[in-house]
């Protein structure tokens, strides 16, 4: 496991993120070492990304689940335990909880993730948008201090449980399509509805990623998991990919939709 470790801190670039992976791996080891159930922070897509390879490396040891709150999250918590029934029934209010601020209240979302950054709370902070008014999920284990921020900016809010905020769930869309080949130009178009041409543009100009690391080839292939995100337009996720008798490529593409 050592071996294969240290081959993926050398494949991560982003110092931010190879330090955020680390911790990650040091996680997994201390629940390997003491059991019981270990919840993360809120983890990006690329996070979640390498949480799942590195779970990979405990199979058959530990067990995970990654859960944001709401069908569509691209934020989300990190569950790891050496249990299966652990994981298999948590009870995830005891770890998020919904806030809904009333439309009328006249802020934006990037005012929000401003004076929770100044506090030092962005990663118990879950996905924030707009459904009838602002709907965000955060840690359950900081209410108390996010119900102060919200009350010192004068921000009216009221708290919704999981089950209420299902109903303003995130929308996202299962796009299948049959491609030629597993191009990220190619693919990375059919499922955010742009041209192959207006997709190779975008990652000419070093606004694609793949799990976290930029990709300027337009010839870059996919695999199943990969995680593409375009600044400014969307991401998507491969979730499957199978051969046709024919040589080409049917694929189950997950598109987070924008509000």
């Amino acid at each position: 496991m050592g071996q294969k470790i240290d081959e993926l801190f050398l494949e991560i670039k982003d110092k931010k993120i190879k330090e955020k992976v680390r911790e990650l791996y040091d996680v997994f080891q201390k629940v390997a070492q003491k059991g019981g159930l270990y919840v993360t922070g809120f983890l990006s897509l690329t996070e979640q990304y390498y949480f799942q390879r590195i779970s990979g490396y405990f199979t058959n040891e530990l067990y995970t689940s990654l859960y944001g709150g709401v069908d569509g999250a691209e934020r989300k918590r990190g569950f790891i335990s050496d249990k299966i029934e652990l994981i298999e029934y948590i009870d995830y209010n005891k770890y998020l909880v919904g806030i809904s601020i009333n439309p009328e209240e006249k802020i934006s979302i990037s005012f929000l993730k401003e004076i929770f950054e100044k506090n030092v709370l962005l990663d118990k902070v879950g996905d924030i948008w707009y459904s009838d008014g602002i709907k965000m999920v955060l840690a359950s284990e900081t209410l108390f201090e996010v119900q102060k921020i919200l009350g010192e900016n004068n921000i009216n809010f009221e708290l919704l449980t999981l089950d209420q905020l299902k109903t303003y769930s995130k929308a996202t869309r299962i796009i299948r399509t049959t491609e030629s080949s597993k191009r990220l130009d190619s693919i990375g178009g059919a499922a955010l509805g742009i041209s192959r041409s207006k997709m190779q543009t975008y990652i000419k100009a070093g606004v694609v990623t793949v799990n976290g690391k930029k990709v300027a080839d337009t010839h870059y292939e996919l695999e199943e998991g990969d995680v593409v995100i375009v600044q400014g337009l969307g991401n998507f996720k491969i979730n499957k990919i199978n051969v046709t008798p024919k040589g080409k490529f049917y694929m189950e593409i997950e598109r987070s939709l924008r509000r």
